[in-house]
């Protein structure tokens, strides 16, 4: 074999060598940049479900406040009534009744609703007008009741005073007052109280107290 052929033969291997070196090294650059490119792209959406995430734990917890917000008592039930337009809020354990006189066809319509368990109670009624009689609310007590203590309480936001009547039985653990407001919006009047027995019965005053003036504080005026 001539040196021209060889020559020739090692020039064609040397840009075989060559040329597959550099198509070799386009493949691992094209490869190492589709990968960059893939996790790029996972990152991106790793980053995107974050932020989706974020966004729904965010909206979650703005729709849970909303709904605190809107509840003042959690877990209690709400009622409308639609004659004085107004709602109030009651435990589970109490129960609602109309004791208008006539009664109503639809309780959501009662010019005197009473929420109560053996414990406690809440009345609201129509504000009486000065020649209207008050049907709905306690007239008078016996000689045995006396002036109870002063004590605040809130109502639609607004905090009232009042003085009530009481009766009590401290060695038998006895307790019973009644107490009224007129919230300031005039549409009704609430009066309320207490019925308990300490010493046999499964409730304190204290507490029983505690509950009748959370449903107080739930009323609120609606149209």
């Amino acid at each position: 074999m001539s040196k021209k052929t060889i020559l020739i033969v090692v020039l064609i291997i040397l840009g075989t060598l060559i040329l597959a070196s550099g198509s070799y090294a386009g493949y691992r650059l094209w490869k190492h940049n589709k990968e960059l490119k893939e996790q790029e792209k996972i990152s991106a959406e790793n980053e995107e479900s974050i932020e989706t995430d974020e966004e729904q734990i965010s909206a979650e917890s703005e729709q849970e406040t909303e709904t605190n917000d809107q509840t003042v008592n959690s877990g209690w039930l709400e009622y409308k009534n639609y004659l004085n337009k107004y709602l109030i809020e009651y435990p589970n354990e109490a129960k609602i009744s109309d004791i208008s006189d006539p009664a109503v066809l639809d309780i959501n319509y009662s010019n005197c609703l009473k929420i109560s368990t053996e414990n406690y109670y809440v009345l609201i009624g129509t504000a009486p007008g000065e020649n209207d009689p008050a049907t709905c609310f306690r007239t008078g007590v016996g000689a045995d009741w006396g002036q109870g203590p002063t004590e605040t309480l809130t109502a639609a936001g607004m905090e009232y005073t009042t003085t009530g009547m009481h009766t009590e039985a401290a060695s038998a653990g006895y307790y019973q007052d009644f107490l009224m407001i007129s919230p300031v919006d005039g549409r009704v009047k609430i009066e309320y109280g207490i019925d308990v027995n300490e010493k046999y019965g499964t409730i304190s005053k204290i507490d029983a107290k505690e509950i009748v003036h959370k449903i107080i504080a739930s009323y609120s005026p609606a149209e």
